[in-house]
């Protein structure tokens, strides 16, 4: 024995008395662990385009806290009921749809409920709103791409037609347009196999989790690119797609009923698109040496010409207080949940780029270019520096981490 703890000590044998290097026992098997994966530099993108009054549906997704708080007969939200509270920081609340017993989004991801910038401006009408995405002299989109290069995609940034605005960055990529889902598929032709090809292609059981019966043609649009986005982006071939989101000028929602039930299919549909994505990890790079899920490494950013009067349900005016509009973002954790200035009956407040707080000083460029440039922190992962040579306009009173 003490031979053996010498021999240990000076390691030309294991504590399990087997010479390092040397042949295992008979039957035994030594595989080599995995090597460990690379850091990820850079989040997937989505980019959900409400044009022409599409941005009105996700506040009944995501509505404005003082819809709920103050909440009255002929505000733009069908029952508060509907409405779960999921970050309760005074200064940025945040209220979801309920799915069943859980709000949208919880349990997808480690860090799953979006912030909510107020910047921009009302454009109604326009299928391409520009005053987030291009709202410097880069837009936000092509930034992202370039920042996206390590993902090493076959095809960069897909565009469904009309997509939304790109603008431009030294080095982006073009974005690929398509109009179908088939023409969709057809683009990677001759860049995989025709057995990853196929795999592109949303499956009839696939598109029934995203579609509900009876949906609307806007509704089955969406449902179908979406599906078809996990299943390009979990074969990690592109690394941001741009999409219409249910375009249809809604003013008529809530006398017509259709408003809950609209609602509740697109937050199902939100919902699954997550869902699917948390089923599969990153295939191009990890955290920490470790797989990450796709859930979290997927940001969605959703804009769009007007979120409609949300004080004011009947015929769901496209005014909003002081011309206020606001961006969606599902970060995963780099910039904080909840809202960032407010929107409340006849007042908009923008919001203090270096605390992140409401202020009424606050001026809408120095709003609007913090949010351009949280969007984008989350893109580059929490690399600031990265975000500096797109950008010098303070934010951090949006970060996290």
């Amino acid at each position: 024995m003490r031979v053996l703890a010498s021999l240990v000590s000076l390691g030309l044998v294991t504590a399990c008395g087997q010479v390092p290097g040397g042949t295992p026992d008979a039957g035994t098997e030594v595989d080599a662990p995995p090597p460990p994966l690379a850091e990820c530099k850079a989040q997937r993108a989505v980019y959900l385009i409400g044009g022409i009054g599409g941005l009105a549906w996700f506040t009944l997704t995501w509505p404005a806290p003082a819809v709920i708080t103050g909440f009255q007969t002929g505000y733009s939200f069908d029952d508060v009921a509907n409405a779960k509270i999921v970050a309760t920081e005074a200064a940025h609340p945040l209220y979801v749809r309920r799915i069943g017993n859980r709000g949208l989004w919880e349990g997808l991801g480690k860090d799953p409920h979006p912030s909510v910038f107020v910047a921009g401006t009302n454009e109604t009408h326009t299928r391409l709103p520009e005053s987030i995405l291009l709202s410097t002299a880069e837009g936000l989109a092509a930034s992202g791409a370039v920042l996206q290069s390590d993902l090493a995609p076959k095809i960069a940034v897909l565009s469904f037609s009309p997509g939304g605005p790109y603008g431009s960055r030294m080095g982006a990529p073009t974005p690929v347009d398509v109009t179908t889902i088939d023409s969709a598929v057809a683009a990677f032709r001759g860049l995989v196999s025709a057995e990853v090809e196929q795999q592109l292609t949303p499956s009839a059981a696939q598109l029934a989790r995203y579609v509900p019966p009876g949906a609307t043609n806007q509704e089955r649009l969406l449902g179908s690119q979406l599906a078809f986005t996990v299943n390009a982006m979990r074969l990690g071939l592109v690394s941001s797609v741009m999409m219409q989101a249910v375009a249809d000028d809604p003013h008529a929602a809530f006398e017509s009923g259709a408003a809950g039930r609209r609602a509740d299919s697109l937050a199902a549909m939100l919902d699954e698109f997550y869902r699917e994505l948390s089923m599969s990890s990153e295939p191009t790079c990890g955290s920490g040496g470790a797989a990450l899920s796709l859930a979290d490494n997927v940001v969605t950013v959703v804009v769009g010409d007007t979120p409609k009067n949300p004080f004011s349900s009947a015929g769901w005016s496209d005014a909003t207080p002081n011309f206020a509009n606001w961006m969606y973002v599902r970060s995963n954790g780099f910039t904080k949940p909840g809202w960032f200035g407010a929107v409340q009956p006849g007042t908009r407040i923008n919001f203090n780029p270096i605390t992140g707080a409401a202020d009424p000083d606050a001026t809408l460029a120095d709003s609007t270019a913090a949010a351009f440039a949280g969007a984008l922190y989350a893109i580059a992962r929490g690399d600031k520096a990265k975000v500096r040579l797109v950008t010098e306009a303070p934010f951090d009173g949006v970060i996290l981490r």
